[in-house]
Parts: structure tokens; C-alpha cells; sequence
């Protein structure tokens, strides 16, 4: 699908022949100007030093090693088999059998960020995207350059010239393309405050894939509230939190994504009916929500555990005042990568004569293509649900390619991490489980004895 490396950072035709120097990366690859000694490549090797032979002269039979030009014409072979040819063309035909829709995808996508980018006279310079794969590399996960570089292409096949070129530069592209349509405001400022020191709910969940047995497994534990870690060892579809009795391992923040589902949580289990005064009235430790919709398939139910205390911090303080502001202006910026290359998409006129697709300029990407898909998630498939007390369901948001430093938040509001146990991962599991389930049933024919 388009942008399939693109996702993993944002998470790009050829680049500009400037862009070449990205290969240098000056201190990303070990080697590049220096032989594994630390010999300068220019430099002649000194001459060997001859060894003696144990039988006396060298062996003349010994085949010895010859350069090979790199076989670059269609017909030029690539692998000779006891004397058939297979020839760069049927290797390049092949490629294109197994992974050319793929490909190409990627290509198209790295061609309209380039166009973008060229268009509004801005540049990605290689001291830039050397940059930034020294911050990835630190924040990700506090390792070198060469350490970094080294652990993505031992774990994912990614080599250094693909993370700059297919990774690190459609992110700062799309990055310089979105940074002037951020804004920012007092109630984002306020709405980060609080999903960073605000109180906190630590809960258990039940998680289940229909609304009819939400409401049947919320009615027994009305009657029997104790039975809940019960319940969600035994029927919770949740595999991250079954085993623990539905514990969710972090607590839920205010403002966390999907909003729907911390709403909800935080007004049942922490704030209360506001209109009621009545003190006993009150959320306690031990009280349970009413079924919470998460997507089309997916219902939890969750008991509160705890409510861990807001931090006694003032957001008028300068450094609280400008921690929050970098994460805001970063989160938004991510948003906008995604709404900057949804839009590229969108009035671009592509035909992909590959697969045979014509998308005409202005038309919505077909999401059948892969196109568009691969870079929409949902921050929630949510319908109007009708099991009370519950808020309605957020729209549906189309998200950015993630970024180099992992996905960030994709809806029009600052969202902090997903709730444990609810993610748009693991929902895709269940699913997933669910499908092979079904299949599997479907393939045993019942007897007719």
C-alpha cells in the first residue's frame, strides 16, 4: 500500500540529485570513505606479504577471483545455471510480479511529497536528516546513530539508505509542509495540563464484541460486583488484560485516546452526576461503568480501582508552560502530516498503469487501491450506541503516515496513549482470532448421523 515504509515514521520518484549526500550519512554507516581498519578506501592496500606454502610454490590450479561488471542492460545475465542465462529482465519481471504494486505505491507517495516540497520552494538538507536520525536514534531508544541504524536492518531489513530516503526525508518534508497550519490554543494548552498532571484512574476492564452481552455481563455484576475479576478471566476478549482479572497495566488519563472511551470512564467512575449533591452519591473505588463502546465490534465494561491524585503543579509555570507547548505544537504538527498528505493525495491525478487504477485530481482516493488505506486509522469506528449512560462516539479521523519517532496523536484534539487493553492493535487481533474462529467452524460439516 502506499506509504507502507512511510508508516513508519513519516511514520517518499528519485530524490533530488542534492539528495544523494543523504547516503553519506556521515556517521550512520561504519564504512562509507574507510575500510573495516579505519584505512582511507583511496588509498592503495599496501602489498601482501608472501607466504610460504608448506609444499613448496603457490598452487597455480586455484581459480582466482575476477572482477564483474554489475549487469545493468535488460539481457545483461544476472545468473548463469549449468549454462541457461537468467538474464536482469526476467529477474526485474519478477520483482515486479511479487512486489511491484507495493513498490511502487511507496514511489508514487515519495513522488508527491517531493513535488509538494519543490512546489513551495523548501529543501530537506542532508545535515537535516542526519539530525534527525541522531534524535530518533536517542529518543527511541537511546542509541547511537550506527547502533540504530545497525538494530533496524538486523530487525526489519531497512538499510541505511532506505531509512533516510524513505523515512526520515518524507518526514521532515511533510513536517516543513504542516508546520505553518499548526495553531495553537489556551484549551489545547489546558487539555495537555490535564492528561499530563491531572488525576488518573487505575481500573480493570471486560472487554466483549456485542452490546447484547455487554448488558447481560453489566447486569450480573450489578447484582454481584465481586465477580468481576471472574468474569473478565472467563469471557473478556481482551488477551493483555484476561489473565490479570481485566487489570489495566497504566492508569487511563484524562483526554486519552479513544476520548470517547476516557470520557466516559472519568464521568461514571471519577466526576459523577454534577447535577447531584449528594456526597454519598459519589464515585467509589469498586463502582462499574455501563457498557463503554470502543468500535463497531468491541464493548467494555470497567470497574474503577483507584484514582491516583492530580500533581499540585501551576501551568503558569515557564518550564511546565513551554513542556507543554513543544508537546501540543508536536502533536498537531503530526496531525497535519496526515492532513497535508491526505490532501497531496486527493488532488493529485495518478494512473497507476501497474495495476490498471486511474484516480482523477480531486477524487477521493479508492480505498481499495491501498492507497489511502495505508495511512488511515481510525481513532475509533464508533456507531451510535443504545445502551445507556454513555457519550456519543467520536467521527472518524484519517491519520498521518506515522512518524520517525513512532505514531503520534491522530485526532483533531491532543490525544494522549491509548488506554491499555483498547487498542486499535489489539481490537485488529480479536478481530483477527475471531475471522480464523469462524473459518475454522465453518470448515467442519456437520454429521449427518
Amino acid at each position: 500500500m502506499i506509504t507502507t515504509r512511510i508508516r513508519m515514521v513519516l511514520d517518499s520518484t528519485v530524490w533530488r540529485p542534492s539528495l544523494v549526500a543523504v547516503v553519506s550519512l556521515s556517521a550512520a554507516v561504519p564504512v562509507l570513505g574507510q575500510t573495516r581498519e579505519g584505512r582511507n578506501a583511496n588509498t592503495p592496500p599496501p602489498a601482501p606479504t608472501a607466504l610460504p606454502s608448506p609444499s613448496g610454490p603457490t598452487d597455480t590450479t586455484t581459480p582466482k577471483l575476477k572482477p564483474v561488471a554489475i549487469p545493468v542492460n535488460p539481457s545483461d545475465p544476472v545468473a548463469v545455471i549449468n549454462g541457461q542465462v537468467i538474464t536482469r529482465q526476467m529477474l526485474s519481471d519478477e520483482c515486479v510480479a511479487r512486489r511491484g504494486v507495493e513498490i511502487l505505491e511507496t514511489l508514487i507517495a515519495r513522488v508527491l511529497i517531493d513535488q509538494a516540497i519543490q512546489a513551495q520552494g523548501l529543501s530537506v538538507t542532508a545535515e537535516e536528516i542526519n539530525a534527525e536520525i541522531d534524535s530518533v536514534a536517542q529518543r527511541m531508544a537511546g542509541l547511537s546513530r550506527e547502533a540504530w541504524l545497525k538494530t533496524l536492518y538486523k530487525e526489519r531489513g531497512i538499510s541505511p539508505e532506505q531509512y533516510a530516503r524513505d523515512i526520515i526525508y518524507p518526514t521532515l518534508a511533510l513536517r516543513k509542509l504542516a508546520e505553518p497550519l499548526v495553531q495553537i490554543t489556551p484549551k489545547d494548552l489546558q487539555i495537555a495540563f490535564d492528561a499530563t498532571y491531572g488525576d488518573k484512574l487505575r481500573c480493570r476492564m471486560i472487554m466483549v464484541d456485542k452490546l447484547r452481552v455487554a448488558q447481560e455481563i453489566w447486569q450480573e455484576l450489578k447484582a454481584n460486583p465481586g465477580g468481576f475479576e471472574k468474569i473478565a478471566m472467563e469471557r473478556s476478549m481482551d488477551l493483555n488484560t484476561r489473565s490479570l482479572g481485566g487489570l489495566i497495566a497504566e492508569p487511563i488519563s484524562r483526554h486519552a485516546a479513544p476520548e470517547t472511551v476516557s470520557a466516559a470512564a472519568f464521568a461514571q467512575l471519577v466526576d459523577g452526576n454534577p447535577n447531584d449533591k449528594d456526597p454519598s452519591h459519589k464515585p467509589k473505588d469498586g463502582d462499574i461503568t455501563g457498557p463503554i463502546q470502543v468500535s463497531e465490534t468491541s464493548w467494555i465494561i470497567l470497574k474503577r480501582e483507584a484514582v491516583i491524585p492530580a500533581q499540585a503543579k501551576d501551568p503558569n509555570d515557564p518550564a511546565i508552560a513551554a513542556q507543554l507547548e513543544e508537546l501540543v505544537r508536536d502533536t498537531k504538527i503530526k496531525e497535519k502530516m496526515g492532513e497535508v498528505f491526505n490532501a497531496l493525495m486527493k488532488r493529485a491525478q495518478i494512473e497507476n498503469r501497474l495495476t490498471g487504477h486511474i484516480k482523477m485530481a480531486n477524487e477521493d482516493p479508492d480505498p481499495a487501491t491501498g492507497v489511502d488505506a495505508a495511512i488511515r486509522r481510525a481513532s475509533n469506528n464508533d456507531q451510535e450506541q443504545s445502551a445507556p449512560p454513555q457519550t456519543a462516539p467520536a467521527p472518524k479521523t484519517i491519520t498521518p503516515p506515522p512518524v520517525a519517532d513512532g505514531p503520534g496523536a491522530q485526532s483533531p484534539k491532543l490525544k494522549l496513549p491509548v488506554p491499555a487493553g483498547v487498542t486499535p492493535e489489539m481490537i485488529r487481533e480479536r478481530e483477527r482470532l475471531r475471522e480464523q474462529i469462524r473459518k475454522e467452524a465453518q470448515s467442519v460439516k456437520p454429521s449427518n448421523n
